[in-house]
């Protein structure tokens, strides 16, 4: 029974808990966040249009690239397991949620006793029986004491200091984290398919370019055995023209074993052993286009999933940094039953034999409190790592962005200079053939002009691909993709 003394002593215990409480360690407070640059500094433009923001289907405009795509995202295994992440996060935040509810069980047990003659009960039951107070049905059977019960338990702890919506706090930061971590598995797993497809569009090219170049050589050849066999060439031209040709047929063979690895690498980011991976002809980007839209600085932080999970893990560590801290507060339960119980099996459902109880308690920690001071110290370094973590990754997002757009910028100019290269290659390859037909040239003169266009025009496939593989990298470096 609740009276005053008691009363007092409840207060007195609480004021000195929290006298003690005025020790507690506090939260790191984390520096402030390095503001991002106001515009990328090769894009001056304050358009706020992002091809980041562009679903993929409009981004890759090729049928046969988005066909590509959906067989990678359809049968990569490691989607599967970012959506089991995702579950287990969920299921966690249940957990936390269910935390702050009362939790109500019900429990039927029975059990028969035997209390010795010199024992409290026994001694009890034997003195109880004896009374003149109590019914025939109140009688305890002294050999064998029956006991049964059957009710409702319930237990509540008060969450006054906020440790239990801290973790749920947590626990929903988590689960937004997991999320976005599946997002940018998305975004990554675009960018490598449409990387690989792309890789075996340049390697088809190239593949062309040197069939091309072994028809020239290989009639550059029979030219100059002709010559031989008419004493106007000697047989050191012709091994050297024997040999161009054997290096650009070996060529061919370096060619198609890249274009095998390719074919490979985008059937097991599909999740299957073998398929033919049909692929256009054409390039997806046109050099001389203008810069792509990447808008501002700041829409990174908002539309990069790994940037965004990187801030919401900084969130949940925050969270459980403060639960950790309110750990060291008392613990306020509350808990109640309500039950039938009697040792009369016959009398167990009637009205009399009901049964309740309401406790309070308050647990305060006192010799575990160095164990409650680790877990706090370790949770709030975990939280100033989060954010070092967190501040990496949006410096790693914008240094991707400028790195693409400065790469796009260079190699259109290396693209406008390579294909004035080729053309005066090409030119020069036609004039050494008529200057040595003439008597003007020798055959090395011809094989070095064969052997400098060849690789000019394999540099320009080159160039052109690393602007294709810079517009995937830009696409995923503005957070596009996973839309």
């Amino acid at each position: 029974m609740f009276n005053y003394k008691s009363g007092t002593l409840v207060a007195a215990t609480t004021i000195t808990l929290l006298a003690a409480s005025c020790k507690i360690p506090k939260v790191t407070v984390l520096p402030a966040e390095d503001k991002l640059p106001a515009h990328y500094p090769a894009n001056s433009s304050k358009d706020t249009m992002s091809i980041g923001l562009k679903p993929r289907e409009v981004f890759f405009q090729d049928p046969r690239l988005q066909a590509v795509i959906a067989d990678v995202l359809n049968g990569n295994p490691d989607i599967q397991v970012a959506l089991r992440r995702i579950a287990i996060a969920g299921a966690q935040l249940k957990m936390s949620k269910g935390a702050l509810l009362p939790a109500i069980s019900g429990l039927a047990r029975a059990s028969g006793t035997h209390y010795g003659k010199y024992t409290m009960e026994g001694v009890g039951n034997f003195d109880t029986n004896l009374s003149g107070n109590i019914e025939e049905e109140q009688k305890v059977n002294t050999n064998i004491t029956p006991d049964f019960w059957l009710g409702v338990n319930a237990s509540w702890e008060l969450d006054l200091w906020g440790k239990l919506k801290q973790q749920k706090k947590a626990a929903q930061h988590r689960f937004w984290a997991a999320a976005s971590g599946q997002q940018w598995m998305v975004s990554i797993l675009v960018s490598q398919a449409a990387t690989a497809y792309y890789e075996l569009i340049a390697l088809d090219k190239e593949a062309f370019i040197l069939a091309e170049n072994i028809k020239l050589q290989q009639r550059a050849l029979e030219i100059v055995k002709a010559q031989k066999d008419a004493g106007r060439a000697t047989a050191l031209a012709v091994i050297q023209f024997e040999a161009q040709l054997l290096n650009t047929e070996s060529e061919q063979y370096n060619n198609k074993q890249r274009i095998a690895e390719l074919t490979n690498l985008l059937n097991r980011l599909a999740g299957r052993y073998e398929g033919e991976i049909i692929r256009s002809a054409n390039w997806p980007v046109n050099p001389s286009s203008d810069t792509m839209q990447v808008g501002l600085p700041a829409q990174l932080l908002a539309n990069r999933p790994d940037v965004k999970e990187a801030s919401l893990k900084l969130a949940a560590t925050h969270a459980d940094a403060k639960a950790a801290r309110a750990a060291f507060f008392p613990t306020i339960n509350l808990s109640a039953y309500t039950a039938f119980n009697a040792f009369n099996p016959n009398m167990v459902f009637s009205l009399a034999s009901i049964g309740s109880q309401l406790l309070g308690g308050i647990t305060a920690p006192i010799f575990q409190r160095y164990e409650i001071r680790s877990r706090f110290a370790i949770a709030d370094a975990q939280q100033v790592q989060a954010f070092y973590d967190y501040r990496q990754a949006a410096l790693t997002a914008y240094n991707e962005v400028v790195d693409e757009l400065q790469e796009i910028q260079n190699n259109k100019e290396v693209f406008r200079l390579k294909s004035q290269q080729v053309a005066a290659l090409n030119e020069g390859v036609s004039v050494a053939n008529e200057l040595y037909l003439n008597g003007y040239a020798n055959y090395l003169e011809i094989i070095t002009a064969q052997k400098n266009k060849l690789a000019a025009q394999v540099e320009l496939i080159n160039t052109q691909r690393k602007l294709a593989l810079s517009s995937v990298a830009l696409y995923k470096a503005m957070g596009g993709g996973w839309q």
